[in-house]
């Protein structure tokens, strides 16, 4: 973990030097929802729903922003949050370890579509040979425990997307007044369900909660009890207030990116697939089939170069969320070991760490062969929604009977997670009613 200063560098260049955790929550949040949902959402309403994007953005920003207060003012991360709650010992934190390590099941698709990516590129190795290798040197990458090499390899990924990103957008060229003229927030007739998936998807689910783990790492908070540690990080407000601008920041670039590449990949699929349709209408691929739509339709625009470099974005949207991913819950798990089960704190944190990264690349390597179970796939996608509420819920508590009054989020943060929590909510009872009523 980084050094902690008495106070984090005050200049803004110097403040851009210490951010880092929020690159890798980007990286980890942004994945094959914004590769292919959003794309085919743009497709069939065009540029008109990002509003759906931007309320996202803004419940998860305050989301995570309620994470950094929380770990910078205790000295904890969240899962050690979850065990002061009351109820049956340590119940939450049950749960979310549950949760997280079902949550890999659904990598083995990613992996499986890094590989499509490196064999679209380099056709010497099979997909699911490429996917080995990828999950291979994810493991690799992360056996070290060390935090700096993943917030580099997170942020070389990260400004790879960002320039596949800009490239594909200026080749496209839309018609001026293009956007003035198209971005006109509306509630297209039959944009319900797509409306929802755009609300759950954007920015990742709970994966949010990771971001209390990566700002430990950094050094923005000393875990509790770590000798030497300075004690007015829970008792100076002043020091308190100077870490957690630091964390804004750093949040604040995060989820700019991310609203940069979802409000792109919809305009992408707006301009190139809204009118592609036979009849002048949108062409909506199937799920599985639109990245290579993509691919082909930026290829007759641009030239064969377009499609290296649309394909070279995707591999570094699927690589960065394999690696973000497996890192970050890797860390949460540990961390739930060791509430769970006190005994098991003989043994040092990178061993535990060590057993994490491995059981999730064992899970992702086994799925690679065996198949998808599509069952569990479903249900894992299921809770994001409720999990993600039901952790926002925890957290207020939190930050009300652990924090000082001072300390405490104010009334517009409280406003945006209440709001948004119902959302999330009302997310999850409408793709209930929507699988029963399919169902039937």
């Amino acid at each position: 973990m980084d050094e902690l200063t008495s106070l984090p560098p005050q200049s803004f260049g110097a403040r851009l030097k210490r951010i880092g955790p929020g690159i890798l929550l980007a990286a980890a949040a942004i994945g094959s929802g914004e590769l292919i949902l959003t794309p085919r959402a743009g497709a069939m309403f065009g540029i008109s729903i990002g509003w759906v994007i931007l309320v996202s953005i803004g419940y998860k920003l305050a989301l995570t922003l309620g994470l950094a207060r929380y770990t910078i003012a205790t000295g904890e991360d969240i899962f050690e949050g979850f065990s002061h709650l009351p109820g049956p010992r340590n119940w939450f934190v049950w749960m979310m370890a549950l949760v997280f390590l079902l949550g890999a099941v659904g990598y083995a698709g990613i992996a499986l579509a890094c590989g499509s990516a490196l064999f679209a590129i380099f056709p010497a190795l099979s997909m699911i040979q490429w996917a080995v290798v990828v999950v291979v040197v994810t493991f690799l990458l992360l056996l070290k425990g060390a935090y700096g090499p993943v917030e580099k390899a997170a942020f070389v990924l990260s400004l790879t997307l960002i320039a596949g990103v800009l490239y594909s957008l200026s080749v496209l060229q839309p018609p001026p007044g293009w956007l003035l003229r198209e971005g006109i927030p509306r509630l297209p007739p039959g944009s319900g369900q797509t409306l929802i998936s755009l609300l759950g998807w954007t920015a990742g689910g709970t994966s949010t909660l990771l971001y209390s783990f990566w700002i430990l790492e950094k050094g923005y908070a000393r875990p509790r009890g770590n000798p030497g540690a300075a004690a007015d990080l829970s008792q100076d407000h002043e020091h308190f207030r100077s870490w957690f601008s630091l964390a804004r920041l750093d949040a604040g670039v995060s989820y700019m990116i991310m609203m940069f590449v979802s409000l792109a990949f919809l305009a992408i699929g707006s301009i190139t697939l809204g009118t592609a349709g036979p009849d002048g209408g949108p062409l909506v691929p199937a799920r599985d089939e639109t990245t290579a739509v993509l691919s082909r339709m930026l290829t007759a625009a641009a030239g064969p170069q377009a499609l290296y470099i649309f394909t070279i974005a995707a591999l570094a949207i699927l690589s960065s969320t394999i690696i973000g991913l497996v890192d970050g819950k890797a860390r949460a798990l540990r961390t739930a070991v060791r509430i769970i089960a006190p005994r098991s704190r003989r043994w040092s944190d990178l061993a535990w760490y060590r057993a994490g990264i491995t059981s999730l690349c064992l899970i992702i390597f086994a799925l690679l062969f065996t198949g998808e179970p599509v069952v569990l796939i479903v249900l894992v996608s299921a809770l994001e929604a409720p999990v993600l509420s039901l952790s926002a819920v925890m957290l207020v508590y939190l930050l009300h009977a652990r924090l000082r009054r001072e300390d405490r989020p104010g009334v517009v943060w409280h406003i945006v997670i209440v709001a948004g929590t119902i959302a999330y909510f009302a997310l999850f009872v409408d793709a209930l009613i929507a699988t029963a009523m399919g169902s039937k």
